[in-house]
């Protein structure tokens, strides 16, 4: 390879040489008068060239000698190979190259040129001539090299990667009845296209993850919601920061009324905004057909209130408070027929203490069983143990105490299946993040209740959205994402990232929910999250270019290897609106292209125009001062409903203690 270089060197050498010696000519033979002012001119020579030029008459025509002489000298910097550069720009090697021309071959004219004769004179008109063809050709030589030199690969142009890891996505709007359809604008090969993000399958859950100021909620949540309703659903919303999601679910009911279902009504539950908010009873003794509902029941209240236990579940210290609220829940269940089986009285009842209830609880057969590890412990003198137990309970609960919270969940003006063909439900439920600690497990017993109720076969086709997941907990959520499906029940869970979720539901429980979910989408997040978003994408072919510069040649190698489609690095560098993930299909409605990573095109004139309505309607028949005292009568009331049941039944006990038959006395007494 050498050897052919070398020989190729030697003929462009030789070409060099014909355009100096033709170019020298040109310029001995136009500038004649120039160089014998300089004594540079001799007789022989002269006459030489005045033979050449009578016998061959073309030599004399300027034109054809100087083009013949700047191509050679052009065709040698060029065929002369140099070393590659890598910040040389064809935009600065084609304009070296065109003013290299314009120099020499736009100077011509100055030859034929009276005027500037006379202006100049001989002397300064082929100075003039003689400077300006240089010129040319060292801008010729320079930009004839500087072609040789480009090199098409550009070391550091894609510096981020961006374009090796872009990828063709879904450019088809695939609609059906139940589906959520987002439109995209994502970048493919270096242009900017447009696509869709199809949930075709929302039966088959979704989550959607993000920090704060992702854009989660506005981009993804709020379309879940006001697209569900446009078909027809009907919606339970978690709203942590109420009343923001409440008033979207409300804005867009009212916007879509004709696509729901006639008896289609709106339900509302707060407990800091009174006028706001509807009553309901989540401990409705319907809801507690058996001493397992109601053991599962107090599981639910029991796991909110101490979420440190989720991962606990089975250890004793942690079965025994539940088991004695199972007790207490399963008595107020029978309890003349269920009239004090509220959330409120039950809180009134656990801080009665044990040394009052042990002996009523006992007193009831069908509460035996449930209550002889409890009678004895007491009887057993193994108070401290007892004591402990029955504390963890009442702490918990002790935070529950509140008039609001009793107003709320004492009444009933609606029953919690939503999704009742008959009477579907619109529900929205809402936290407050200043004292969610405190409600968030009475508000956990609604979502519990309500997912238990919902997951029936042959009912109204259903939403659940869920905004920030961590703040409450919903046992029995893995089961209904698993099985919601064949009863049209659409799960849409938001969270900020897995390590929020693995800290208030524990390892295992945060790993089910999710590798269950069908569809998953996430906006800007970091580490783990970040991480196991970046292998759910999974990889693609991506290409891999090499340049090696040396004095004597470069070489450029392109090479494929499979590289992540979505690294973890570039998610936590995700812009606000811009979304990765995957999502399901249907069959029938088949995507090859799943996977995405672009930015979410909303409307936002559109939703701008739907939220006429700036504050929630008021649910409460009372005025505000009037309500104001009703709560603090019902607070009141119930106090004196438990304290009543307790004085009754301790009554009652020592009614049957004295009508009890006197054992005989034996001989020895």
């Amino acid at each position: 390879m050498r050897d052919d270089r070398k020989q190729l060197n030697q003929g462009s050498e030789i070409v060099l040489w014909f355009g100096l010696a033709a170019l020298a000519f040109h310029l001995y033979i136009e500038l004649h008068t120039f160089w014998s002012s300089f004594n540079l001119a001799h007789p022989i020579s002269d006459g030489m060239l005045d033979k050449l030029t009578r016998n061959s008459p073309k030599l004399v025509n300027h034109y054809w000698v100087k083009l013949f002489g700047g191509f050679c000298i052009g065709y040698y910097s060029f065929a002369n190979r140099g070393v590659k550069s890598v910040t040389m720009t064809l935009k600065g090697v084609l304009t070296d190259l065109v003013l290299g021309l314009l120099l020499y071959i736009g100077s011509i004219p100055m030859l034929s040129s009276e005027w500037l004769l006379e202006k100049t004179g001989v002397f300064g008109l082929s100075l003039s001539y003689l400077v300006l063809t240089v010129a040319g050709v060292l801008y010729i030589i320079k930009g004839a090299q500087g072609l040789n030199r480009l090199i098409n690969y550009k070391p550091g142009e894609d510096e981020m990667n961006e374009e090796n890891e872009t990828f063709l996505q879904e450019e088809r709007l695939l609609e059906n009845p139940y589906s959520v359809n987002l439109p995209t604008q994502y970048t493919y090969k270096g242009k900017i296209r447009r696509g869709w993000l199809n949930i075709t399958a929302p039966f088959r859950a979704m989550l959607v993850m993000g920090i704060a100021g992702s854009g989660k909620s506005y981009g993804i949540v709020n379309s879940v919601i006001r697209q569900h309703l446009a078909k027809g659903f009907s919606m339970y919303v978690y709203d942590y920061k109420f009343p923001t999601l409440s008033l979207v679910t409300f804005n867009a009911m009212i916007r879509h009324k004709k696509n729901l279902a006639k008896n289609t009504k709106f339900y509302c539950i707060s407990f800091e905004f009174h006028q706001k908010s509807h009553r309901c009873n989540p401990l409705h003794p319907s809801y507690l057909p058996t001493r397992e509902s109601a053991g599962q029941t107090a599981l639910a209240i029991m796991l909110n209130l101490n979420k440190k236990w989720i991962d606990k579940e089975g250890e004793f210290f942690v079965e025994s408070p539940i088991s004695y609220v199972t007790v207490l829940i399963w008595f107020l269940r029978n309890y003349q027929g269920g009239k004090y089986c509220t959330v409120p009285h039950l809180v009134e009842l656990v801080n009665k203490g044990h040394r009052k209830l042990f002996p009523i609880l006992a007193s009831y057969e069908d509460l035996e069983v449930n209550m002889a590890p409890f009678i004895s412990a007491y009887e057993g003198g193994a108070m401290d143990q007892l004591e402990g137990q029955m504390a963890s309970s009442q702490i918990g609960f002790a935070r529950l105490s509140s008039p609001n919270l009793y107003w709320v969940m004492s009444g009933n003006d609606f029953m919690l299946d939503i999704n009742n063909p008959k009477e579907p439900k619109i529900l929205c439920l809402g936290n407050d993040p200043k004292v969610d600690k405190v409600y968030g497990a009475a508000l956990g017993l609604y979502n519990f209740r309500i997912l238990e109720l919902i997951n029936q076969q042959k009912q109204h086709q259903t939403s659940v959205v869920i905004d920030e997941l961590p703040t409450i907990y919903c046992p029995g959520l893995s089961n209904l994402i698993n099985t919601g499906r064949s009863n049209r029940v659409a799960v849409t869970i938001a969270m900020q990232d897995f390590a929020q979720l693995e800290d208030k539901y524990g390892r295992t429980q945060a790993e089910v929910i999710k590798n269950t979910c069908g569809n998953i989408i996430s906006g800007q997040v970091y580490d783990k999250t970040a991480e196991a978003m970046q292998n759910r994408l999974g990889k693609n072919v991506q290409q891999k270019q090499s340049i090696n510069i040396q004095s004597e040649d470069t070489t450029h190698g392109i090479s494929t290897e499979l590289n992540y489609m979505a690294p973890a690095a570039k998610i936590g560098r995700l812009s606000q609106g811009e979304v990765v993930g995957v999502l399901a299909d249907n069959k029938g409605q088949e995507s090859r292209n799943k996977a995405f990573n672009a930015l979410v095109l909303i409307d936002d004139k559109d939703f701008q125009s739907e939220q006429k309505v700036e504050e929630l309607p008021n649910f409460s028949t009372f005025a505000q001062q009037s309500l104001e005292e009703r709560i603090l009568e019902n607070y009141k009331q119930i106090k004196a409903d438990i304290n009543e049941l307790v004085e009754s039944e301790l009554a009652r006990l020592e009614k049957e203690v004295k009508k009890a038959p006197k054992k005989p006395k034996t001989g020895d007494e």
